[in-house]
């Protein structure tokens, strides 16, 4: 997976010293959420609500039509759950619960508001948190030279080319 990220950071060409010092957490998270999805888990990814548009860059490429492998269980909270802040949490998460089996939340963005407390309760989330810093989470800073959203589509397509790839047996997972 580490010679994964490094082909990716060579393709896009960007200044990936983040990428590169991230890269262990990095793997590590990676593996996570892979190994969620291979073993039957649903990933339902979340943002906060300036980073919707990744939400929906997720969910429009990871199944798309026109490639020829599997479809994977990731679905968009937004589509499921338009506006989470007037529902009690552990009412949505047992709705959650009653529709997805074994889910985990995907949530990208800062540490606060209702979307972020919705995914911070569930203890096996996967994290991609901005400007904040955690155990277990891919902790990014908005504050560098280059753009979160380059970062956030470069990780996408490492996730993307991480999964399918160990999906058909050509990364191992540790």
């Amino acid at each position: 997976m580490l010679k994964n990220i490094r082909e990716e950071h060579n393709k896009i060409a960007l200044d990936s010293d983040w990428l590169e010092i991230e890269r262990f957490t990095l793997v590590s998270l990676l593996s996570r959420m892979i190994s969620h999805v291979l073993n039957g888990g649903t990933l339902l990814v979340c943002t906060e609500d300036r980073l919707e548009w990744f939400e929906k860059f997720v969910i429009q490429n990871i199944n798309r039509p026109i490639t020829a492998r599997p479809l994977v269980p990731i679905f968009g909270v937004s589509e499921i759950l338009p506006k989470i802040q007037s529902q009690d949490p552990a009412l949505v998460l047992d709705m959650l619960s009653l529709s997805y089996k074994d889910f985990a939340f995907w949530y990208i963005g800062r540490a606060q508001g209702d979307v972020a407390k919705l995914a911070l309760s569930k203890d096996d989330s996967f994290l991609w948190l901005l400007d904040d810093s955690m155990q277990k989470a891919l902790n990014l800073s908005t504050k560098e030279k280059i753009k979160i959203e380059y970062k956030l589509i470069q990780l996408y397509k490492i996730f993307e080319e991480a999964l399918f790839g160990a999906m058909f047996g050509n990364i191992i997972l540790e």
